[in-house]
């Protein structure tokens, strides 16, 4: 799988193909969608009927993120819509186990996000029921902000509390992530990159994509 998932959140809707037709170029699997319900952040971003749309002409799947108060009530509308993923953000939910449930009786994998303020530790509980983490390092809600750098510690954190828990889950990273400190992200033990402007308003999307994948790799050839 491509470590890679590109979101789309910044996206001019009139030139939304032709990047979506680079990322398929240069072998993207996943593209991440920001859910925002206008609440939990101020914007409204995407529905399910715009994953709909993109996955009757590309052959992507979907990682999406719910920011919202309310993700329970969202979790069946884009399951049905097609997402393969579907986070959600432990500052909203009294019952993390039990959404997880619903969103793995729906044939999602269920992911579990924190914002950069919240304390790692509130993830550690739930290592066992989820898919998926999913660590933000930029305060939720717009793109283009700049890369949190407590983000590493927090990372090798979890990772280390997940190999002592026995429950080794894939870590995501959202917010700020581009060349400059992708490389350091995976050394940290990220395993998935959510690069949205880095790549999204680059000159040259497929160009780009592959130096990210090689600082990734570590080849820095």
């Amino acid at each position: 799988m491509n470590p890679i998932f590109p979101s789309i959140l910044n996206t001019d809707f009139f030139d939304l193909q032709e990047k979506l037709q680079d990322f398929q170029k240069l072998g993207i699997d996943f593209i991440h969608l920001d859910i925002m319900d206008g609440h939990f952040v101020e914007t409204i971003s995407f529905g399910p009927s715009f994953l709909a749309a993109i996955k009757k002409r590309f052959p992507f799947s979907f990682d999406v993120h719910l920011m919202a108060d309310n993700p329970r009530h969202l979790v069946p509308q884009f399951a049905a819509a097609g997402a393969r993923w579907i986070s959600f953000h432990v500052e909203t939910e009294r019952d993390v186990p039990d959404l997880c449930k619903l969103i793995q009786e729906n044939n999602s994998l269920a992911g579990l996000v924190i914002n950069p303020e919240t304390p790692i530790a509130a993830l550690f509980p739930y290592l066992y029921q989820v898919d998926f983490i999913l660590l933000m390092s930029v305060h939720p809600g717009r793109g283009g902000q700049e890369f949190i750098e407590n983000t590493l510690d927090r990372c090798a954190i979890l990772k280390r509390e997940m190999q002592r828990q026995g429950f080794l889950r894939p870590i995501q990273v959202d917010g700020g992530v581009k060349a400059a400190n992708i490389s350091r992200l995976a050394r940290a033990g990220a395993d998935i990159f959510i690069v949205g402007t880095a790549l999204y308003n680059a000159p040259d999307i497929i160009s780009s994509g592959r130096e990210l994948l090689a600082l990734i790799n570590g080849d820095t050839k």
